[in-house]
């Protein structure tokens, strides 16, 4: 079927054609060598539409050379045969001249674009010097120039070092110069998100709006009354967006009960009116924060934005083999991938190809060089999306087609795959010969012990606990990784497989990476075990060096069943009396000499390894059944999902955002991660919160400063924190629920992913 421009289809006395610039696809229907009837059908029914009584077909080509530009490129085909010695190319350069000869189409004319159009002309040449601009998002526009230019220039030198083209006749388009100053020359408007990504275009004045967009409140009418009290106490004007009049005057009546009267307004009336519920106008909610006004709709999420709303979604329309493909292997023209026989080439997109009158769909991949493979659609298992490492300019070195080097290549990467794959073997074997330790099953104690958990668990906690306690029974050593995102609950499934240790006359280790959160918990397990016999006890800066060494001593004689601590657990001084358990909280934050000296701290003793984020390594060995592997998929029944934006700094926003905080009792965390400038974001966070009580925190702090600045912002007697990635790992103040990260492109995915868990640990809208 044809489905897209550029295609035809010939099916007995049927041709159907999509030239491009027609609005529609025709349909020709013959009587032997004459058209009886012509009309345009539908593209998704492939119905007819009207009759056509014309069609003007132009090619589907960019690059269309007639008799006289024929000639220039073959003149330039035999200078280039007389300098290149390079037999291959010679062979190329013979099948050009044969093309041009016999006058059919020529393939490759794209690369003599420059002698087919002696007098090139772009987009921009046919707007006059007045012409206005509006360019939306222009650091996007500017990158994709440069990423434009970047491999026109690649193609370039590589032609020119396969010997097929001279760098003289290879003026294939313009680049970032040209369009920074196409857009100087003329006046215009540049609508951008982020004022500093934009370096190297002048503006005669910069105009900045303080907005964000706001959530919908379809399916929450306590948050909106939350919100619109907070909107109130901040002077805001507020306008309710509602489907309809019947649903505005419901709404109403119910924020009436609440203590919020809100009259309902027509919308013709609303932006004269002060607060107000109003219907018949869908846009998306947005808060303008200099002028004080919010506007929050209560719209379901998704439903369609401009007023009027769009019938019933459109027939499905049948996925061609192209969408497949593009759906299955999420490939984009220019990704780079791996064929399992060829090595690390550039996808170039699918193309249709008729082969002795047989038309199929292949993938293009452009290998070193002028090679270039055509894919048969059917053999897509034998490719895949390159994920490795890369050039510092994000680019690779393409594979070249025969010859031995990737046969090479993948012989060294299965003997150094083969080779770990041995050592982790023979690692986990040993273990799993090493006789362990079962332990006995649940008693009253234990049952008592969780029952006193003061929330509900959800099914994947209640899985994982079951799963945990399932490997402690068994008579070899446990080795499993529980994988759960940030406040779903992964330190109570510790805990309660600490007790359970305990109780059985074990000790247990609690592994964590930073000092804040090696205290914090510490501070849960003494308010989790209030009333049972387990002691506690902790290892980290935090503690001076005389209690470190009566906490090693009591450790050795047995008198403590949990011992928190930071790397300083791994030392070659703590032993301990009898281990039964390991826990290691975030995985992904210790190192590989850590690691080694926990694998002699945990040989035969069981071992939980909890993380959000865990490191590809750690993941393959669970997904490949090395590791033993629970889920926590789900949050805890009370939780919000956390509401981010990633705005451009503007102090009016986040003083804005922190007054909001502080408004409804909250605390904010504000991350800075610069010692050197700590004292002077302090001054600039107290004149935007003169009234907040204000603390920092940073890991050059003293021991006992940073352990009472952490008690008192879970005592709640801190407003405000400015801090460093400090709080990135575990750390749990569900009163905090205002996140302020400075700088983000600075930080890592998996780190930002942490730290935005640090706020929603509670039923609030973080």
């Amino acid at each position: 079927m044809v489905e897209s421009v550029g295609q035809f289809s010939v099916r007995g006395g049927i041709f159907d054609i999509f030239p491009p610039g027609a609005e529609n696809p025709v349909r020709i229907e013959l009587f032997g060598d004459e058209i009886d009837s012509m009309g345009t059908f539908d593209i998704l029914t492939q119905r007819r539409i009207d009759a056509a009584e014309r069609l003007f077909v132009t090619p589907a080509r960019e690059v269309l050379p007639d008799g006289a530009a024929r000639e220039r490129i073959k003149k330039a085909v035999l200078a280039q045969k007389k300098k290149t010695k390079d037999e291959k190319a010679l062979d190329i350069l013979d099948a050009e001249l044969e093309a041009l000869d016999s006058g059919e189409e020529l393939r490759f004319a794209d690369k003599y674009l420059s002698l087919i159009y002696p007098d090139p002309s772009c987009l921009f040449d046919y707007f006059e010097s007045r012409s206005l601009v509006i360019c939306t998002e222009l650091a996007g526009c500017l990158d994709r120039v440069k990423s434009y230019e970047w491999h026109t220039k690649e193609t370039i030198l590589s032609l020119a070092e396969e010997g097929l083209l001279t760098a003289s006749d290879a003026d294939l388009g313009r680049g970032r110069a040209f369009f920074t100053a196409f857009i100087a020359e003329h006046p215009g408007v540049v609508i951008d998100t982020f004022m500093s990504a934009i370096d190297d275009v002048r503006f005669s004045s910069v105009f900045g709006t303080a907005t964000k967009q706001t959530v919908s409140y379809s399916d929450n009418f306590d948050l909106l009354c939350e919100d619109l009290i907070s909107y109130r106490k901040g002077g805001f004007r507020t306008v309710i967006l509602c489907e309809n009049e019947i649903m505005a005057k419901n709404l109403s009546s119910l924020l009436r009960e609440r203590g919020i009267p809100l009259p309902v307004v027509p919308s013709e009336r609303a932006a004269a009116n002060e607060s107000c519920v109003t219907y018949g106008v869908n846009v998306v909610g947005f808060e303008l924060t200099n002028a004080r006004i919010a506007v929050l709709s209560t719209y379901p999420v998704g439903s369609t934005y401009g007023g009027v709303r769009q019938a019933a979604a459109k027939r499905k329309s049948k996925r061609s083999s192209r969408e497949k493909i593009l759906s299955y292997t999420d490939l984009q023209t220019g990704d780079y991938v791996v064929h399992v026989n060829h090595g690390i080439g550039q996808f170039l997109g699918i193309e249709s190809v008729t082969v002795e009158g047989i038309t199929r769909d292949y993938i293009k991949i452009k290998y070193a060089g002028t090679d270039v493979l055509y894919l048969p659609c059917e053999q897509l298992d034998s490719i895949s999306k390159y994920i490795g490492a890369r050039g510092e300019d994000g680019t690779l070195k393409l594979s070249r087609m025969g010859g031995g080097e990737w046969t090479k290549t993948k012989s060294q990467v299965k003997a150094a795959a083969k080779e770990m794959a041995r050592e982790l073997i023979r690692l986990y074997a040993e273990r799993e010969r090493l006789p362990g330790f079962a332990f006995p099953r649940d008693d009253e104690m234990q049952r008592d012990f969780e029952a006193a958990f003061p929330y509900d668990e959800t099914d994947g906690q209640l899985t994982a606990i079951r799963e945990v306690k399932e490997d402690m029974e068994k008579a070899r050593p446990m080795d499993r990784l529980l994988c759960g995102d940030v406040g779903f609950g992964k330190t109570e499934v510790a805990i309660r497989a600490a007790f359970k240790a305990v109780e059985a006359g074990k000790q247990a280790a609690f592994l964590v990476p930073t000092t804040i959160l090696a205290l914090q918990h510490y501070q849960t397990l003494l308010s989790r075990l209030r009333g049972f016999p387990v002691r506690v006890d902790m290892l980290s800066r935090f503690r001076s060096q005389k209690q470190q060494q009566e906490t090693l001593r009591r450790v050795r004689r047995g008198e403590v069943d949990i011992l928190v601590g930071t790397h300083r657990l791994v030392s070659a001084d703590v032993v301990f009396k009898d281990l039964g358990l390991v826990i290691v909280d975030e995985e992904q934050r210790f190192g590989v000499t850590a690691k080694e000296k926990l694998k002699r701290l945990s040989s035969g003793v069981d071992t939980l390894t909890l993380t959000a984020t865990p490191i590809p390594r750690t993941l393959n060995m669970a997904m490949s059944g090395i590791r033993d592997m629970s889920l926590l998929e789900e949050a805890p029944n009370d939780r919000v999902p956390v509401q981010t934006y990633v705005l451009e700094y503007d102090d009016v926003i986040i003083a804005e955002a922190i007054k909001k905080e502080l408004r409804r009792g909250g605390q904010v965390f504000y991350l800075h991660n610069r010692v050197e400038s700590m004292a002077e974001i302090l001054g600039k966070v107290s004149q935007m919160a003169p009234e907040a009580r204000i603390a920092s925190a940073h890991g050059k702090m003293d021991k006992e400063e940073l352990s009472d600045i952490w008690r008192s912002m879970l005592a709640g007697e801190i407003d405000i924190l400015v801090s460093t990635t400090i709080i990135e790992s575990g750390v749990d103040v569900p009163n905090a629920n205002t996140l302020i990260v400075e700088n983000a492109d600075r930080l890592g995915l998996s780190q930002l992913h942490q730290i935005r868990g640090r706020v929603g640990r509670s039923a609030r809208r973080a």
